[in-house]
């Protein structure tokens, strides 16, 4: 039994499902087209190479981006190969925003949209940790002396979850010589965290002894309800510079500060049958399920209130342009998870990091064709993977176009398919779990200058 409270433990813990833990790297469609922004001069750099910005030309641009993500996850229990838990909930509008207003050799950015988080999935047949449950509520009426229990997950178990960090940046960017320039702004962050599972299992006790049924075989459901809500907000700062020794030789470079977030929690986790021999509460035949998972620690840090903190990152960029037509991208994003492990929130994670290469070819003065490519080490492993948290390895691959009519607007489509690698948990002697994922993404751009 209480193998079983660890392991729904597991849904009340970490993110719902986010990337590179909970950051989300992609703030406009350029991304998806080559995700080597960080060196880069233009408008995307209200986000990505905020310093950068002070080399535009003057005038204020306004940049508006849509996402629209079709997500498949899977996760499979070794207690049943041939039952797949999955979720195909796409994130259909996913919007953000860049703002920038140039003047001289001083600029000013804005950015808002989501920073982090993993958008939601819907689980129309629950998550493997229910199986997991329903093996060990078996077990358990087994020590009890009733031989030959039979615990069977139903159909109609479900889960939601979602996790958005809507942010919100602005600063200031200015040039200290011709060539470099310093950026310094303040991050306005607010989360929410939601999950709601519901798992349903069928109890079968073949020699049930009780004041009015001895030896008797008894049937009936059993269902665990959990309903939890997490949010807070928090201010960061970022900072950064923008070198270019060369007209076609840019390098850029940003540092994200770690951001403190409280969150406020609402929540429970509800046990109930439908039989009355099958007494959920203390001293019941499947014990007091609801109570012990809420003393549980991990349990009870999601149910009270608790810190997550967003990680610092730090990120280096070069753009150089190789010809008229050419020019070729890469940068770097390393995420310092382990600095913001508070409370156990990222118990056993290391740093991650992500390197993306990325190249421009223009056709002509109104066509720009983009191709890039970024492998992601999210800093998990099989010692972190959770129904609710397995944030995996990856490699996506992207291709855009921009079409540029005239020198007042820019319009970019792009798409980019991200490969993630499978991943399996090992949490001690408790049943392993094989997660996989696979996301397509298109991207939406439109930039205006005034």
């Amino acid at each position: 039994m209480k193998k079983s409270l660890i392991i729904l433990s597991l849904l009340a813990s970490a993110s719902a499902f986010a990337g590179s833990i909970d950051y989300l790297a992609q703030q406009d469609a350029e991304y998806f087209a080559h995700p080597a922004m960080i060196g880069k001069v233009g408008v995307s750099g209200a986000y990505y190479n905020p310093a950068g910005t002070a080399f535009l030309e003057d005038g204020l641009y306004i940049q508006l981006n849509s996402q629209t993500l079709f997500k498949n996850y899977e996760m499979q229990t070794e207690i049943n190969k041939k039952l797949n838990h999955e979720s195909d909930h796409p994130s259909a509008f996913v919007p953000s925003l860049q703002m920038v207003k140039k003047e001289g050799d001083r600029s000013y950015f804005l950015h808002a949209g989501a920073a982090a988080g993993g958008g939601t999935v819907k689980y129309k047949n629950g998550i493997s940790a229910f199986e997991v449950i329903g093996q060990e509520i078996e077990n358990g009426l087994i020590e009890k002396g009733l031989v030959g229990s039979k615990v069977e997950y139903l159909n109609g178990s479900t889960v939601n979850g979602s996790s958005y960090y809507i942010n919100t940046t602005f600063g200031m960017a200015q040039k200290i010589t011709p060539k470099f320039s310093v950026a310094g702004g303040l991050r306005f962050m607010y989360a929410m965290r939601e999950l709601n599972g519901k798992a349903n299992y069928e109890l079968t006790t073949p020699n049930f002894t009780g004041n009015n049924n001895l030896g008797s075989a008894l049937s009936g459901d059993v269902k665990v309800d959990i309903d939890s809500e997490r949010t807070g907000w928090g201010v960061g700062g970022v900072f950064g510079f923008h070198y270019q020794p060369t007209e076609k030789l840019n390098i850029g470079f940003k540092y994200e500060t770690e951001v403190e977030l409280n969150l406020d929690a609402d929540g429970k986790v509800d046990t109930t049958s439908s039989h009355p021999a099958f007494d959920t509460g203390k001293g019941g035949i499947v014990d007091n399920i609801d109570g012990n998972l809420e003393a549980h620690p991990v349990i009870a840090e999601w149910l009270e209130d608790d810190r997550r903190n967003l990680p610092a990152m730090m990120a280096l960029g070069i753009s150089y342009e190789l010809t008229d037509r050419i020019t070729l991208l890469t940068s770097g994003n390393y995420y310092f998870i382990k600095d913001a492990n508070r409370n156990g929130c990222y118990e056993n994670y290391d740093n991650g990091y992500e390197i993306s290469v990325g190249v421009d070819y223009k056709l002509n003065d109104k066509w720009t064709l983009m191709a890039g490519y970024q492998y992601t080490d999210t800093g998990a492993n099989e010692r972190t993977y959770k129904d609710t948290d397995f944030a995996l390895d990856a490699d996506m691959y992207g291709l855009g176009v921009k079409y540029t009519p005239d020198e007042t607007k820019e319009f970019i489509v792009s798409y980019a398919y991200v490969d993630y690698k499978n991943g399996t948990a090992k949490n001690g002697d408790i049943e392993t779990t094989t997660f996989k994922k696979e996301v397509d993404a298109i991207g939406l751009s439109a930039i205006f200058k005034f």
